[in-house]
């Protein structure tokens, strides 16, 4: 398949072109099928267009013949970046050299030299909550002590969610963490090494390796006045 053509689905697929201008594009590219595959075009010819349930079952023979799953996720969440203003290779003119960090804050500022002064806008709709925004500041600008949540280990952060509601953070062995940034009471773990993943699932890309509690500081804090009486 020509990129031209990938590009064009992966498109479709996000939403980015109209069911018009896809139809249009299937109906007079004379050499479409040559391109695509008999399988895939003829799949496509026989959608009624007019019909939105007819419009919405091509995605299952386009992702199954045409496009990786993984390849439609890593597309949308690309877009969502470069929509943010990111770009391959971007880097902070403020980045600090992180050679002689300890570990912790050398992961939080790897992620804010690339990402820090971003805001990624929610558009995936998801079977379950998703943040409205994730905003990365230009520099570090809060340490959370683990230990409140059985963590032997400071926490990093490094986004935050929703305007401050929640936010993300960083420990010395790049696990990533949400936290409610209100009340600090539950933190989350997300249950993936691949910060790309962790982005996709929070703007309900990819729903697989979602964030587990793994700690209640309420719940800790009463066992401990307990054991003080």
């Amino acid at each position: 398949m020509e990129e031209a053509d990938k590009r064009k689905i992966l498109n479709f697929l996000s939403g980015n072109v109209s069911v018009k201008e896809f139809e249009s594009w299937v109906y007079n590219n004379s050499e479409l099928e040559s391109r695509l595959g008999s399988d895939c075009f003829f799949d496509l010819i026989n959608v009624d267009f007019n019909d939105k349930d007819s419009v919405y079952a091509t995605k299952s023979p386009l992702l199954g013949k045409c496009i990786d799953l993984e390849e439609l996720k890593n597309f949308k969440y690309h877009r969502t970046l470069e929509q943010a203003g990111w770009f391959d290779g971007r880097k902070m003119k403020n980045a600090v050299e992180t050679k002689n960090l300890q570990p912790e804050l050398k992961h939080a500022w790897n992620i804010l030299s690339e990402f820090g002064g971003l805001e990624l806008i929610t558009t995936y709709e998801s079977d379950y909550w998703t943040p409205r925004n994730i905003k990365f500041p230009e520099t570090v600008e809060r340490i959370n002590n683990g230990a409140s949540y059985g963590l032997d280990k400071q926490l990093i952060c490094f986004a935050n969610i929703d305007d401050y509601n929640s936010a993300l953070y960083v420990d010395d062995e790049n696990n990533y963490y949400q936290l409610d940034d209100i009340e600090s009471i539950k933190l989350y773990q997300f249950k993936g090494v691949e910060f790309s993943k962790m982005i996709q699932n929070l703007l309900g890309i990819d729903e697989e390796g979602k964030f587990e509690l793994i700690g209640n500081s309420s719940e800790k804090n009463s066992r401990q006045r307990l054991k003080k009486r």
